[in-house]
């Protein structure tokens, strides 16, 4: 059965902001390949970073997405037989990526992300955005819709700042999935934390 393998992430582009990445592979190739952790952090469901620390959402394993620092996925998710979602073999998945701010407002790196992702996915259409403190640091998060390989997407993106690095928490599944997956999501982002 022939497949085409999309994954929708929120990336960093050129040392400005992120914006979302298309990742199309041949109609014959097979599932991204997941590479589950083996450390410790992963066997209890938190992430240590360099910089940061996450806790990834219950049996969710970690995945290798291009330009992420770690991203989760659940590969136990199953969609209709027969969906456009099934179809693409989509999986949701949380991302972390990060930048530098050069500079920025937290303001002014949201308004960039926006743009960016409105330019290379011009069906994106932003919901709420709401101000969070996350660790302690000024946040925002944005909700967002997005339909792709008539697929309808649903994505959740926070943006956190401290000195002179943001990093970008990106939750991704499809509409259908968002009444089970939101709450997730939103524990997911709230218990990133920064290493002192």
């Amino acid at each position: 059965m022939k497949k085409i393998i999309i994954t929708i992430i929120v990336v960093a582009v050129v040392g400005v902001g992120l914006t979302f990445y298309f990742l199309n592979q041949n109609k014959n190739s097979n599932n991204l390949s997941l590479e589950t952790a083996n450390s410790p952090e992963r066997t209890t469901g938190l992430y240590v970073g360099d910089d940061f620390t996450i806790v990834s959402p219950k049996d969710w394993i970690q995945t290798h997405l291009p330009s992420t620092l770690v991203s989760f996925q659940n590969p136990n998710e199953k969609h209709p037989e027969g969906s456009a979602a099934s179809k693409i073999n989509f999986k949701s998945y949380i991302a972390v990526s990060f930048d530098n701010t050069q500079g920025k407002t937290l303001e002014e790196i949201t308004e960039l992300v926006k743009q960016q992702v409105q330019a290379v996915a011009p069906s994106v259409s932003f919901g709420s955005e709401t101000d969070e403190m996350i660790d302690g640091q000024s946040a925002k998060i944005i909700e967002a819709d997005l339909n792709q390989q008539n697929v309808d997407f649903k994505v959740l993106m926070a943006v956190v700042m401290k000195s002179d690095k943001y990093f970008t928490i990106s939750a991704n599944t499809t509409a259908q999935k968002w009444t089970e997956y939101s709450e997730i999501f939103y524990d997911t982002i709230r218990s990133f934390k920064f290493k002192k």
